[in-house]
């Protein structure tokens, strides 16, 4: 690709800035003499997340209307198909040991010591992957996706097309992008903290205020300009046992379904602390100490979902869900107004059918810069593939430009063990034959269903059934 020299020269002082408002100075002024510049060219209306949505609105406003599942149910939220390959590599692990072991056992020549060592080894192997997964879950689940990554590359298009869907959102909300790495385990897309100073002093600025003191309250930030990063790690103690509190599993338990969500008193707040914001990221830290207001939350709300959205568009499902809605959430946590439990739900609805259109509208951008990032393009230069896309949207002639490029991302260079390991499950390509269509249509067809006495009745025919073929001459006890 041939970059538009003037551009790329103005982008590349994004490498200087720590801020986010920074950034934005610099994109700002990159793109402000071009109209159809799509940075920033998204606006959320003021209060669009406060109106109830329900499943018929998303089902309309994500185009997924006549599938058998909901888009809430095309989203993997509890980790299943993670802990389901997690198995099968324990089984495969164990039955390849096994085999080596018996095969060393009977062939392997050398004194009987050395076999004996090397079937031990191979024998407890699968139980040293136990335990390896038991004490640090975190490095195991990062192997797991690099080993995914690298064997099957329909996973690596799905991690490429996730992170690509947070990257262009991002752009065309107006959010900086720092850095990104496209086939990372977690934290792919970097952007600036969004505890921006900067920003504070602007506004200050802007009211009259003049601040001398340009390093204040940036405590937080590393002496090589970078920022501190935030792990629950430091609230855990390794003398302690795993699950107890305080323990390296402590803050696995804030996460499951087997904690206890009936506490009560100073039990409630136990898991609290790792449900905060990382400093670098908790506005009340700096001027003017406020919460996140509505406005920003639902921008960040739109950007949090797209990667799964983008997952959907391409793969007709999502498996990356968990991680985005468990950060946002803890970003509704600092909203200003608070926010009770429905209206987390319904901004989360309203988030996924406002990405879901854009995203759609912007599919031939969307193409553009996950080639981009999969060849390990820099920010600036993904910047400007988005800008200098000339078919944004990716409309065709050749028919549903949506349908041709799921088939072809989906079918494209996969063999049969990937399609079997990888595939299945709940998909938007399947159809809901159940609905009755035309006019006065909606409702579902009645299928057989045994309810009430029905069973009771069932096998008193059955049974009638059998005796009459017994006492006709069908069953002989000779």
């Amino acid at each position: 690709m041939i970059l538009n020299q003037p551009l790329a020269a103005s982008l590349s002082q994004l490498q200087k800035c720590n801020s986010a408002t920074a950034a934005r100075r610099v994109l700002s002024s990159t793109f402000s003499s071009n109209p159809k510049a799509l940075y920033n060219s998204l606006n959320i209306p003021k209060g669009a997340s406060e109106l109830s949505i329900s499943d018929a609105d998303l089902a309309i406003q994500t185009n997924i209307r006549n599938s058998k599942y909901s888009i809430m149910q095309l989203i993997e939220l509890n980790g299943d198909k993670d802990a389901d390959r997690a198995s099968l590599f324990l089984f495969s692990l164990f039955a390849s040991t096994s085999i080596s072991a018996l095969v060393a056992q009977q062939n392997m020549p050398g004194p009987e010591i050395l076999r004996f060592t090397v079937v031990w080894l191979l024998c407890f192997a699968p139980f040293v992957f136990l335990g390896y997964g038991i004490a640090t879950p975190e490095k195991l689940q990062g192997f797991l996706v690099s080993l995914q990554r690298y064997i099957f590359p329909l996973y690596r298009k799905r991690m490429v097309h996730h992170e690509a869907g947070h990257f262009l959102m991002a752009h065309l909300l107006g959010f900086p992008i720092r850095d990104y790495q496209a086939n990372a385990v977690k934290n792919a897309v970097e952007f600036y903290p969004m505890r921006d100073e900067d920003r504070g002093r602007e506004k200050a600025s802007l009211m009259g205020f003049d601040s001398k003191d340009r390093n204040r309250n940036r405590q937080d930030e590393s002496e090589d300009g970078g920022v501190e990063q935030y792990y629950p790690e430091e609230y855990m103690d390794p003398d302690k046992p795993f699950f107890a509190e305080g323990g390296r599993g402590d803050a696995l338990l804030a996460q499951s379904v087997f904690r206890d969500g009936n506490d009560s008193g100073s039990n409630s707040t136990k898991y609290d602390k790792y449900l905060k914001l990382a400093p670098r990221d908790d506005v009340k830290k700096s001027w003017p100490y406020r919460g996140f207001d509505h406005e920003t939350l639902d921008q960040l709300a739109v950007v949090s979902v797209a990667g799964v959205c983008s997952e959907i568009l391409a793969f007709g499902n999502a498996e990356g869900g968990y991680a985005d809605l468990a950060q946002l959430r803890v970003l509704f946590a600092s909203a200003e107004p608070g926010l009770n439990e429905k209206d987390m739900d319904n901004r989360v609805r309203y988030a996924i059918g406002y990405a879901m259109g854009q995203l759609r509208r912007h599919l031939g951008a969307l193409d553009a810069l996950v080639d981009a990032m999969d060849r390990g393009a820099s920010v600036e230069e993904c910047v400007l593939v988005i800008e200098a896309c000339d078919n944004a949207s990716g409309a065709t002639a050749l028919g549903n430009y949506e349908k041709i490029r799921r088939g072809k991302i989906q079918n494209e260079g996969v063999g049969f063990v990937e399609s079997l390991l990888l595939g299945g499950g709940k998909n938007a390509d399947v159809q809901d034959n159940s609905v009755i269509e035309g006019k006065g249509g909606g409702d579902r067809k009645q299928g057989f269903q045994l309810t009430g006495d029905d069973p009771l009745y069932a096998a008193l025919g059955a049974a009638l059934l059998f005796f009459v073929f017994a006492s006709s001459g069908g069953l002989s006890l000779h």
